[in-house]
């Protein structure tokens, strides 16, 4: 997945464009001032380097949660645990010392306890994403 956030002089920004292929992406259409997102560091990177309250980081959220939606595209574990933790910080939950299995066990029982399905999407998340670092685990064997 590549993406290409253009960024011209509108108040609404628009949605990020998604490609198939680097070579779609390089040949699209660009202005000096749009961001091509080629792989997974290069928005790590943005994200870090982005104000939180900017038309930009929601841009890179968006990215982000699509990214999310199909992990297999993935090839780090460093990158996964960073659109994770990411995620978690996004929705004000502290991951700290804990790991993703026990992220998710905590949430789930925060659910099950508040009777809700507030955590639901990150649950699923978080289990899609350590369903995905342990095949990159079995790929290095």
């Amino acid at each position: 997945m590549f993406f290409l956030i253009r960024n011209g002089n509108t108040d609404q920004p628009l949605p990020p464009e998604r490609f198939d292929t680097i070579d779609a992406l390089q040949q699209a259409e660009q202005s000096a001032d749009d961001l091509q997102i080629p792989d997974c560091d290069t928005l790590l990177r943005q994200y870090v380097a982005t104000e939180l309250n900017t038309p930009l980081y929601g841009q890179l959220q968006l990215i982000r949660d699509q990214v999310l939606e199909d992990l297999d595209e993935v090839d780090s574990a460093a990158e996964i645990h960073g659109l994770i933790h990411w995620l978690l910080n996004d929705h004000g939950i502290n991951a700290a010392g804990a790991s993703l299995e026990e992220t998710a066990d905590r949430l789930s029982d925060i659910d099950i306890e508040q009777d809700s399905d507030q955590y639901t999407d990150i649950i699923f998340h978080l289990k899609d994403a350590i369903d995905r670092l342990y095949e990159l685990e079995l790929d290095d064997y």
